[in-house]
């Protein structure tokens, strides 16, 4: 094997394995925190971590990408780079703080909520100047000291929270353990860095403006998507309360471990597609329809499932305090459906070079969003008592939205009668699942996954959903992550012998 591919092989498995880790800490802190915090309280979490996810995009300005790529080819321009970015970041952190802070004056929000936000935020100003250091290993390829410094800083955040909330300590106190957390995830990249590369200390005005001329089109794709993804707790905020915040946060939280089927799909799949548009145009349309039908296979029952069993299903991970995320859950089974399908496609856009459609997409869809939010979320305060509802239904519009309209640009290569019948049953076994083990749905939660497990299979089998070419190369797939978490795996157990 060749150097080249050693080192990918090598990189895919520590941040596969990172990958899960992280997922299961960040999982668990989902959980707990809003069991033992409550709806209100835990809403003034989610809302600055909205407000300053939107903000630290501005920080960063899109230099992380840029940075991978000139250092990938050249990493003698570590020394060049690393403290000229620092200093940009900084400038930039306090013109963004000076933002927020106009932003939660105007917007009136209570004592404790500001206190929360200036806390997160000052840990969100640390986690960028990580993620320069973590750019900079990227660069150099070694993403072994990005995962160890990401699976370190979520253990510390998740042992202390859980440790401080069992000692009786509210909100701002536990908010306060993000700044700890942020300068573990500094600190390890950082002294690795100094210890890979030397870096001595210089900032180049020139190099600053050359940075920031030359980021800003990554910036924008950042901005626009940030913006939509976090838009529906900011109005949530303003037009309800952080109650109601808490109610769809916890949904919204919980939604982000559950597109991890599309997330590893794509990991394996892009690269191939990439390669294939620049050297084998023609085998692409076939790779595109037999992507998009295996995610398919794995996204339907996942989020026809999640609308079924949504509200016993809340009540199990948050208690009866969390009841009013229940409906919120179940749409956002159907959500989960097309934003798994998003990931795919919006690959798909950028492997043959249509970025520029996507980022038209994103825009319409934010601008979308925020008009029904403003319609949606204070109709559904008044009829059902609960503006999360709002929030979500602004959701599933938006994200039917860009399917449809990602699935219209690309329809010469994905779009075939074949493929358009096969999506069809995907979505009629996953509708008998549902019907089968609806009468199940309000007893023990396993009963009901059970049941529409045994009933998805057979349908599978059944209608012929997976026809013989595609069960091998979904097991191909399979063995491949295998064998790259395995060979991670015994790697370690060996390295202990090693002079």
């Amino acid at each position: 094997m060749s150097t080249t591919n050693t080192t990918l092989v090598k990189n895919f498995s520590v941040l596969m394995v990172s990958q899960f880790i992280t997922w299961g800490l960040t999982l668990l802190l989902t959980i707990y925190l809003p069991r033992y915090l409550g709806a209100a309280a835990v809403g003034k979490l989610y809302l600055a971590t909205a407000l300053w996810s939107v903000v630290v995009v501005f920080i960063g300005f899109g230099m992380d990408t840029l940075l991978i790529k000139e250092i990938a080819r050249d990493p003698a321009n570590i020394n060049k780079y690393f403290y000229t970015t620092l200093g940009i970041r900084i400038v930039l952190g306090v013109v963004g703080f000076s933002a927020v802070a106009l932003f939660v004056y105007l917007a009136g929000y209570s004592p404790d909520t500001i206190a929360v936000i200036i806390i997160v935020g000052i840990a969100h100003l640390i986690f960028q100047l990580g993620d320069t250091c973590g750019a900079m290993l990227q660069g150099l390829e070694r993403m072994e000291f990005i995962s160890l410094g990401n699976i370190v800083s979520k253990f510390f955040t998740m042992a202390v929270s859980i440790g401080l909330l069992w000692l009786g300590q509210g909100v701002v106190v536990i908010a306060a353990v993000s700044i700890g957390a942020a300068l573990i995830y500094l600190m390890i990249p950082l002294l690795s860095l100094h210890y890979l590369r030397p870096i001595t200390l210089n900032f180049d005005f020139r190099l600053a403006s050359w940075l920031l001329k030359n980021s800003v089109s990554y910036f924008f794709m950042a901005m626009v998507a940030i913006a939509y993804r976090q838009i529906d707790i900011i109005v949530i905020s303003l037009l309800v309360n952080e109650q109601v915040v808490g109610w769809y946060g916890v949904v919204d939280h919980l939604s982000g471990t559950l597109v991890f089927t599309a997330v590893i799909f794509v990991t394996t799949v892009f690269p191939a597609l990439s390669r294939m548009y620049r050297h084998n145009a023609d085998a692409l349309p076939q790779t595109m329809q037999k992507s998009f039908h295996l995610l398919s296979l794995f996204s339907v029952p996942i989020g026809l499932g999640i609308f079924m069993v949504a509200e016993p299903f809340v009540k199990l991970l948050f208690g009866e305090a969390f009841a009013n995320s229940g409906p919120v859950m179940a749409v956002m089974g159907f959500v989960l459906i097309f934003t798994n399908q998003n990931i795919l496609l919006g690959h798909f856009l950028i492997s043959t070079d249509n970025q520029n459609r996507l980022t038209i997409i994103m825009v319409m869809a934010m601008v979308t969003t925020i008009l029904l939010d403003l319609f949606l979320i204070p109709w559904c305060q008044a009829v059902f008592d609960n503006g999360a509802i709002g929030g979500v239904l602004a959701y599933v519009i938006t994200e039917i939205g860009i399917f449809v309209s990602m699935v219209f640009i690309l329809r010469k290569a994905l779009v075939s009668k074949n493929s358009v019948w096969l999506f069809l049953k995907v979505f009629l076994a996953g509708f008998v699942m549902v019907i089968s083990a609806w009468w199940a749905r309000n007893m023990f939660i396993a009963i009901p996954i059970v049941i529409s497990m045994g009933v998805y299979l057979a349908l599978i089998a059944g209608l012929r959903l997976l026809p013989p070419e595609d069960w091998h190369t979904l097991k191909l797939l399979i063995r491949q992550l295998y064998a790259r978490l395995r060979g991670y795996r015994l790697q370690h157990l060996g390295a202990p012998g090693k002079g």
